[in-house]
C-alpha cells in the first residue's frame, strides 16, 4: 500500500513539473523595446576642428553617438543645409566617418533600429572644419510643443550663431506646409506661443532665425497630437 502510494505521489510531481514547464515554455515574452540615446560628436551648434583632410576641400569627421538598448543597427543621416542634400549610411556600431566639404553648416540625426522598431535621435547642427569667414548663418532653431490638453499647443524655439549676432526669429504655424500663417516676429534668444491646434490632425511649426547681415535659417517641426 506504502508503495503504491509513492508511485502515485511521484506521478503527480512528475505531471506538476512537466505542467510548469509547459507553462513556461508557451510564456509569451515581451517584445524588446528601443531605448532612447544622445549623439556625442560633432558638438552640437560649434565648428567641428578634429576632421582628417581629404583633399583640399574636403574633410572626413568621424560621427558618434551612445548605445540604444536592443539596437541592432543604426542608420546616420547629415543633411548640407546649403543645398538640402542628405548622406545616408549605416553603422553597426557606435560611429561612422563620412566626407564631407569644407567649410559648410551641417545637420545630423541617427536613427536606432530594431526589426521593423525605429527610435530617432535629437537633431544636432555643425560647420565643418575649415571655415576662415566671420559671417556664419545662424544654425537652425530648435522647436519644442507641448499639448496643453486643452486644445492648445505651446511652442518654444532656442536659436544659436557663432556669431552672436541674431536680429530676429519669425514664428509661422498651419497646417499646409505651402501656406503658412505667420505668428510673431521676435529678437529674444528664444520665444514661446500658444497656438490652438486640432487633435489629430498634423500642424507645421516653422521658424526662421535671421541674423544682422540678413543669414538666415529655417526650422520646421511637424506635430500630431
Amino acid at each position: 500500500m506504502k508503495y503504491l502510494l509513492r508511485i502515485t505521489l511521484c506521478l503527480i510531481l512528475l505531471s506538476s513539473c512537466k505542467n510548469k514547464k509547459e507553462e513556461l515554455i508557451n510564456q509569451v515574452l515581451p517584445d524588446p523595446e528601443l531605448g532612447a540615446f544622445n549623439l556625442v560628436f560633432p558638438d552640437n551648434n560649434l565648428i567641428c576642428t578634429e576632421g582628417q583632410d581629404v583633399g583640399i576641400n574636403e574633410v572626413s569627421i568621424n560621427f558618434m553617438w551612445n548605445k540604444s538598448d536592443n539596437a541592432t543597427s543604426y542608420s546616420l543621416d547629415v543633411k548640407n543645409l546649403s543645398t538640402d542634400e542628405v548622406v545616408s549610411s549605416s553603422s553597426t556600431t557606435l560611429e561612422k566617418a563620412v566626407t564631407l566639404p569644407r567649410d559648410t553648416q551641417f545637420s545630423w540625426t541617427v536613427t536606432a533600429l530594431l526589426d521593423d522598431k525605429t527610435i530617432v535621435s535629437d537633431t544636432w547642427s555643425f560647420y565643418s572644419e575649415g571655415t576662415a569667414q566671420e559671417n556664419f548663418a545662424p544654425f537652425p532653431a530648435a522647436i519644442t510643443a507641448v499639448d496643453q490638453t486643452n486644445g492648445f499647443v505651446e511652442i518654444s524655439w532656442e536659436g544659436s550663431d557663432l556669431d552672436n549676432d541674431i536680429d530676429k526669429y519669425d514664428l509661422y504655424f498651419g497646417t499646409d506646409v505651402e501656406n503658412l500663417d505667420f505668428i510673431v516676429s521676435t529678437t529674444s534668444d528664444s520665444g514661446t506661443s500658444s497656438q490652438p491646434i486640432t487633435y489629430g490632425t498634423n500642424h507645421i511649426i516653422e521658424v526662421i532665425t535671421t541674423d544682422d547681415r540678413g543669414n538666415s535659417s529655417s526650422s520646421i517641426k511637424t506635430i500630431n497630437f
